[in-house]
């Protein structure tokens, strides 16, 4: 498996394929990012594939290749933000409806976890995609985001006890 800074590297000199490696190792957690914000099922697949264009065009501006997880979050979660902003400005004060928008495909529980993990601190959240959702071995996470095994080790622990607090009323009904 390659490094995140091979990966980047390949995608700069115009390797499609090594750039679609990144957006399949990423685009659960980016999609979740934009889902916690915009709680929409479609409108977040919008935002998470404007985060990749928008990514794949900025390339260059990447520092710290090793970051690029924490890097498409935010372009996610900024990209998120204003469709959220859009959203309100197009909408009369009266017509808002407080509560949250249908979300689609996904069932309740879906929709309940998804809001979960967007809930975790971005680092836990990007962690706990690579690991959980998309399969990748503890080892491969430290890899992929740069950090010490045992950081993410720790992380997913938190994260894991997070979670585990929020839907304890669950094992309660």
């Amino acid at each position: 498996m390659k490094s995140n800074a091979e990966l980047i590297d390949e995608a700069k000199l115009g390797d499609r394929q090594a750039f679609g490696e990144l957006l399949t190792r990423y685009e659960r957690a980016v999609w979740a990012t934009a889902w916690h914000v915009l709680l929409d099922f479609h409108a977040s697949q919008d935002v998470t594939q404007e985060t990749f264009l928008q990514a794949h065009r900025n390339l260059s501006e990447l520092r710290t290749p090793d970051a690029v997880g924490p890097w498409l979050l935010r372009i996610a979660w900024r990209l998120a933000l204003r469709v959220a902003k859009a959203r309100r400005a197009d909408v009369p004060i009266s017509q808002i409806d407080v509560a949250a928008p249908s979300v689609g495909e996904l069932t309740s529980e879906q929709a309940e976890f998804i809001a979960a993990l967007g809930q975790l601190p971005e680092h836990e959240r990007l962690v706990t995609v690579l690991h959980y959702l998309n399969g990748h071995s503890v080892a491969e996470v430290a890899k992929l985001t740069g950090r010490p095994v045992g950081t993410v080790t720790k992380q997913l622990s938190r994260a894991v006890g997070r979670l585990k607090v929020r839907f304890e009323h669950l094992k309660s009904s």
